[in-house]
This record gives C-alpha cells, sequence and structure tokens, in this order.
C-alpha cells in the first residue's frame, strides 16, 4: 500500500473516531436524545400567575372594574399568552377605550407585537378613537424628545398620557432627558410623570441624565423623588 493510501486511511479512521465521541459526549452540546424538538426556552412562553391570565381575560371582555383592580395591585399590563396577545392588543381589538386608558396610563406597550405581527394599533383597525388614543401617546413621546413643549402641553390636553410607553419603554420623560430639555422635563414632572418610571433596559430618567451629564436635569428629578 503507498504512503498517501495509508496516511488517507489513518485520516479515516480518525474522523470517524472523532464523530462516535462526539455523538456520545454530552458536552459536546448536541442535544441529548430524550430532547423534545423544540424545547428552546425563548420559545416558550414566560409562566403566567393568576392575576395575568385574569388580567387578558379582563381586557376581552372588557372587564374595566376587574381590570383596574387588577393594574392597582401592581400586575403587569404587558402580559402575555402563547399567541403573543396582551392585554392592550385585545381591549383595542374588541373596542374597550376605557381599558385602554387603564393599559397605557399603567405603561402597557403600545408596540406589543403578537406571534402573527399585529399590534395594538393594527389590532384597533375598527376602533378610530382607539387609533387615535394610541397615537397621541406615540405622538407626546416624539414631542417630548423634540422639546416641543407647545405640543406636549396640547396633546396632554388631548387625553395622552404622561407615562406612556413604547416598544423599548422610552416613555417622555426619559427621552426628554436624553435630549437635555430642562423645560420639558419639568412640565412633565407638573403633570404627574413618574420620576423613576424605567425603561425596558432598566435605565431611569436619573440614570439617563447622570449618565449624559445633565445636571438641571439631574436636580429637576431629585426634587420630584427622583434616585
Amino acid at each position: 500500500m503507498s504512503l498517501n493510501c495509508r496516511r488517507l486511511l489513518v485520516s479515516s479512521s480518525v474522523l470517524a473516531l472523532l464523530v462516535l465521541l462526539a455523538a456520545c459526549n454530552p458536552k459536546t452540546g448536541a442535544p441529548a436524545a430524550n430532547s423534545a424538538p423544540g424545547a428552546n426556552a425563548s420559545n416558550t412562553p414566560a409562566a403566567r400567575s393568576a392575576d395575568e391570565i385574569a388580567l387578558l381575560d379582563a381586557a376581552i371582555k372588557g372587564d374595566t372594574a376587574a381590570a383596574k383592580s387588577l393594574l392597582d395591585k401592581g400586575v403587569t399590563p404587558n402580559t402575555r399568552d402563547g399567541d403573543g396577545r396582551t392585554p392592550l392588543t385585545e381591549a383595542a381589538y374588541y373596542g374597550h377605550t376605557e381599558i385602554v386608558k387603564l393599559l397605557i396610563d399603567k405603561g402597557g406597550d403600545l408596540w406589543a407585537k403578537k406571534r402573527d405581527g399585529e399590534t395594538p394599533v393594527t389590532m384597533a383597525a375598527g376602533h378610530p378613537d382607539i387609533v387615535q388614543l394610541i397615537k397621541l401617546n406615540l405622538d407626546l413621546i416624539d414631542a417630548a424628545r423634540a422639546g416641543d413643549n407647545k405640543t406636549v402641553q396640547n396633546l396632554l390636553d388631548k387625553g395622552a398620557y404622561v407615562n406612556a410607553k413604547d416598544a423599548d419603554g422610552r416613555n417622555p420623560l426619559s427621552e426628554a432627558a436624553w435630549e437635555n430639555h430642562a423645560d420639558t422635563v419639568k412640565l412633565l414632572l407638573e403633570k404627574g410623570a413618574d420620576p423613576n418610571i424605567k425603561k425596558k433596559d432598566g435605565s431611569t430618567p436619573m440614570s439617563i441624565a447622570t449618565g449624559r451629564g445633565h445636571k438641571e436635569i439631574e436636580e429637576l428629578l431629585k426634587r420630584a423623588g427622583g434616585k
């Protein structure tokens, strides 16, 4: 047998052994034999509490009293089921305006997406008043970011919620703090903005102002109880 043939035979044997070892060794990262297909934690909906289930049910049925009671208890407005439905998407779809208002006021995600891509605003297509309400809140975040106090005041007068959040948890106060609009921060705080409201990444208006060196806004937030 030629030298090249012997080398090829040895290489083939080593490769076969490595494949066999990889299949037998669980440390290689190969799925265990008894792993269920698709058993990926990222695809599995988080377990929901009885109160979270009840909140979604109240949003579907239009039970405003139950929704308010649960939200006042601290139940998250952004709980979702296996299809990605949230209280806000369902209240918007069924036209329950008062529940939509409650959910937005408690930080309901205006851009929460269901698994099929639907959001509260698309779900509310048959209810112009809810579409307009959602738009007011998105416009408020934009106006605060721009430091446009006249528009901020106008939108609040029309029913926008001072603590409204977008998909990343950005809110009027966090955006005004980021852009160093001290007068806007002052206006929002006077209108009831939560000085400790958090974005999805955990940042607060105070941490934003401190990180960006906006001293005047730091002082405004401190006086309002910001941490």
